[in-house]
């Protein structure tokens, strides 16, 4: 009885521990639309939102890929 507990608990904490990483990484992503948006507005440049994304995107795969190496 008290393995299910156990197991109950972890698969509470997991599912909670996904939501919050996702919830980050909506956070952390918007952010990176923001800061490119302003960077391309402050540099006067005409940029389509397609590629403000795509821009926002690849920031935010480099910051994961970044922040694996130590």
């Amino acid at each position: 009885m008290q393995d299910m507990a156990s197991t109950a608990r972890e698969l509470i904490m997991l599912v909670v521990s996904t939501i919050v990483l996702v919830i980050l990484g909506l956070i952390f992503f918007t952010i990176d639309v923001w800061i490119v948006d302003t960077a391309a507005d402050l540099l006067n440049l005409a940029v389509n939102g397609d590629w403000v994304v795509v821009s926002a995107a690849i920031l935010s795969a480099a910051a994961m890929i970044g922040s694996r190496h130590k």
